[in-house]
């Protein structure tokens, strides 16, 4: 969900570094420039209906859901790539001997290849001879040999726990068991209209109204007895749900199944951003990194039809501001790591004529120096023309202002 873009394989990047010549180093970099542009305007063109992040999302989807995701890839009659999108895995079947996938829907079958493949026959008969291709994502597991399994089956219990849980919370005002007042009459007997009035006015004269007013005919008092009536509350107080603890411990266990730090569904309590950040650190470079390398390396296998000079790499999650950022590459152009060129590429900018070159620090130093030995006339100046207060410290409270 963040997005992509394309650099240079490492053969691009040893050719590029060979290059000499700066006319023809600039030559390839707009070539380069060129074929990115064209790739990219063809990634979004193979599908009419959804951009290339959509298909991937629907994939990715399937694949968190499932355990399986399938990209599915047609070609045109000239055996180039022409469609790009996605099949849901529910209605997809793998073949026993591998050589390709069945899609189930609707009581029809209809065969795809693996991508790659030319030669394989379509087995069904009188469909078409030349089946549209799939790329079969899943998360593996030791269980199955041709399919995988979501996260979410570590966890299923808790899941279970969750929905039972929230049903019982549920049937807590649909159906609650303990009543919320009594009713006690004492010294007289209701009549039979009496309480059909009464019990009326509990079942159905208080839902959705609120401070009614309740009308029960009482018999007199006699000398013997004192007519009563009291309406009790049980529970008349705030209820809150049940299983809290329970369900922050499922909780828990889910995100635990996916690997995901808590922070990412906000910042509970007890979090703080010390430890949000570590959080953040260690799940970009042990769960997004390495399943963002797998599907690159999925998807390169398309990209490699189109050209060999580029691969598709999908943008990180960021733990740096642009100010720290800067500052990273400000050391690393002063120190000559990298090229003032490798940077705008990084920020999706046009590399610029000498880029290529190591940045010439000899001003800079210059400056540098200058400023710390104040070697220049004006900083001798301003430094003979001070007050000489160097090394003292501030007057205490009450003293009043130093005098120069």
């Amino acid at each position: 969900g963040l997005g992509y873009s394309f650099v240079e394989t490492r053969k691009t990047t040893d050719a590029l570094d060979s290059s000499e010549d700066e006319v023809q180093l600039s030559r390839a970099r707009r070539k380069l420039d060129r074929i990115k542009q064209d790739v990219e305007e063809w990634l979004e063109s193979v599908n009419e209906e959804e951009t290339f992040t959509e298909t991937l999302l629907k994939i990715y989807t399937d694949l968190e859901a499932t355990g399986n995701g399938y990209l599915e890839i047609s070609r045109t009659t000239s055996g180039n790539i022409g469609y790009i999108g996605h099949i849901p895995s529910k209605t997809m079947r793998v073949r026993r001997l591998r050589d390709g996938f069945i899609q189930l829907l609707y009581g029809k079958a209809v065969y795809f290849r693996n991508f790659g493949d030319m030669e394989t026959e379509n087995p069904i008969a009188g469909a078409l001879d030349r089946p549209n291709e799939i790329i079969h994502l899943k998360k593996y597991t030791p269980t199955n040999n041709y399919y995988g399994i979501p996260d979410i089956i570590a966890s299923q219990n808790a899941m279970a726990g969750n929905e039972f849980a929230g049903k019982y919370n549920l049937d807590y005002f649909e159906n609650k068991a303990v009543p919320r007042y009594i009713i006690t009459v004492k010294g007289a007997k209701l009549s039979p209209e009496s309480e059909r009035k009464l019990l009326e006015f509990f079942q159905v004269g208080l839902k959705g109204k609120n401070h009614r007013s309740l009308y029960v005919p009482l018999p007199a008092d006699t000398p013997d007895s004192k007519t009563e009536f009291k309406m009790e509350p049980i529970e008349a107080g705030a209820q809150e749900s049940s299983f809290n603890v329970y369900r922050k411990t499922n909780r828990d266990e889910i995100l635990l199944a996916h690997r995901v730090p808590i922070n990412k569904i906000g910042l509970p309590e007890g979090v703080s951003l010390a430890n949000a950040r570590d959080a953040d650190k260690t799940f970009k470079e042990q769960v997004c990194r390495p399943a963002q390398d797998n599907l690159e390396k999925k998807l390169n296998r398309i990209i490699a039809e189109k050209t060999d000079a580029l691969l598709i790499k999908f943008n990180e999650l960021t733990l740096t501001d642009e100010d720290t950022q800067s500052k990273i590459d400000e050391r690393y152009l002063r120190m000559q790591v990298i090229t003032p060129n490798e940077v705008r590429i990084r920020k999706g900018m046009i590399p610029i004529d000498g880029g290529d070159e190591p940045v010439d620090l000899q001003a800079q130093a210059a400056e540098i120096k200058a400023q710390a030995l104040q070697s220049r006339s004006r900083d001798q100046e301003r430094s003979a023309n001070s007050p000489d207060i160097s090394g003292e410290g501030r007057n205490s409270k009450g003293d009043g202002r130093q005098v120069e």
